[in-house]
């Protein structure tokens, strides 16, 4: 593979990297949003709902942010891939065009959302905000369609070098595509609910709220915090149902997630260990049929292994430590908001539970956000390094979708140059917002 179609793709994965941090808080935000004006109505409190106000404008930067690290991700593809596009241009193009519509109903009533607080109040505008988080959602399930197609495309009719489909819409709307969007729009949901409670965390530090305002955050802390437990749980049994899928639809990426070198039953589920070049797997925690009893609940479950597979056509295999540390971490973003949410339990002593808003509890809380966001880095990791080296799995190898006539060696620093821009300007423009507030204020006008 030439160095071109190398820095191409290292710079592909460098945009991406950045570009998911603003999608996921742009997809995520507006149903944390509802969450917390839900619970400011409940409670008739309006220091929750000024709350809320705060976090809506906070939502505006991020969706400035995500429209230009998008844009430049576009200009990218055309730039680099457009024989990607070309190849797959039907189906592709419906994906992105849905994305577009999606978009504009995000933005449309996220600026009626913003710009409506005192003005509409109670139910009505919390109801404004239903199409925001609609439209988000909406936005990240086309994108995840097209990019579940590239996955695991089915069986395609190819004209001249460009996929023919008379139908493509069904060709988007596969099981593939379904698990993987459910999946990941939950992982960005947790993370986005996860940052904010983190957020949170810092403003108790930072401000040490007191009486009323010190309520008002206690009670979304553990909105916040009993939410994530609820989406780590559909998160966690999603991301099964799709690993036993993968098995099936994607055996040559199964493979090396889960550490298989030859094919056979009886398989043991290894944990920690690394495969070699010539695909032999070294060290691990090895738990005997455990791989099998996962795949279809029977240690007689054949499972099919890398040498199943050319080796010019393996995957990268790298990908099993990027998931195995996925699972670690997994771990704990699962247990400090489950020992916060118990610490609530009011049969505990006056001392134990007074732990709930300590400065080590707090301290602990604050980095939450930031594990689960690599999370999603690493899914998306696994997804895109598991697929290679294809474009399209199966038809489309990675080297012939690139198209640059130039070398993208000279001029492919200038992408990541404006992302790191961007992400500065962004926090910095995110810092400002809450610095310049600070403690946050009553205000009564925003209760019904």
């Amino acid at each position: 593979m030439g160095n071109n179609v190398i820095a191409a793709r290292a710079l592909m994965a460098d945009s991406l990297g950045f570009h998911i941090i603003f999608a996921l808080l742009g997809v995520g935000l507006p149903v944390v949003l509802l969450l917390i004006e839900q619970l400011g109505m409940q409670q008739k409190d309006p220091l929750i709902l000024e709350h809320a106000k705060r976090l809506s404008l906070a939502s505006i930067i991020l969706v400035v942010a995500g429209v230009a690290s998008g844009t430049i991700i576009s200009i990218q593809m055309t730039l680099m891939w457009g024989n990607l596009i070309t190849f797959g241009g039907p189906i592709l193009g419906l994906a992105f065009g849905w994305e577009g519509y999606a978009f504009m109903l995000e933005s449309v009533f996220l600026a009626f959302y913003v710009t409506s607080w005192g003005k509409i109040k109670g139910w009505k505008h919390w109801l404004i905000g239903v199409p925001v988080a609609i439209g988000s959602l909406s936005s990240a399930f086309a994108i995840t369609l097209g990019n579940a197609w590239m996955q695991n495309p089915g069986k395609l009719t190819i004209v001249h070098g460009k996929v023919v489909s008379y139908d493509p819409l069904a060709a988007l709307l596969s099981k593939t595509a379904y698990f993987m969007s459910a999946h990941s729009i939950m992982g960005y949901y947790l993370t986005t609910v996860l940052t904010v409670l983190g957020v949170y965390a810092f403003y108790f530090l930072k401000f040490k709220p007191e009486d009323k305002d010190r309520n008002a955050v206690k009670k979304i802390m553990f909105r916040l915090a009993a939410t994530a437990l609820v989406l780590i749980a559909f998160t966690a049994f999603l991301g099964d149902v799709q690993t036993k899928y993968l098995a099936q639809s994607e055996p040559r990426k199964f493979a090396v997630l889960e550490s298989v070198q030859r094919t056979g039953t009886h398989m043991p589920f290894i944990f920690g260990g690394t495969i070699e070049k010539n695909g032999t797997v070294v060290g691990g925690l090895r738990i005997p049929d455990g791989l099998s009893i996962l795949t279809n609940y029977s240690p007689d479950t054949r499972v099919i292994g890398l040498d199943a597979f050319p080796r010019k056509d393996w995957p990268m295999l790298f990908i099993n430590t990027l998931f195995d540390s996925k699972l670690v971490i997994i771990g704990l973003i699962t247990l400090v908001p489950f020992i916060f949410v118990v610490l609530h339990w009011k049969r505990f002593p006056k001392h134990i539970r007074h732990l709930r808003y300590s400065s080590l509890m707090l301290w602990t809380l604050l980095p939450m956000g930031f594990l689960a966001t690599i999370i999603v880095e690493l899914g998306w990791m696994i997804a895109e390094f598991g697929r290679q080296p294809f474009a399209v799995n199966g038809y489309l190898r990675t080297d012939q979708a690139f198209s640059a006539s130039q070398s993208v060696e000279k001029w492919g620093y200038l992408f990541p140059s404006l992302y790191v821009f961007l992400f500065i300007a962004t926090g910095w423009a995110l810092l400002l917002l809450f610095k310049r507030k600070g403690k946050i204020q009553p205000a009564e006008e925003l209760l019904s």
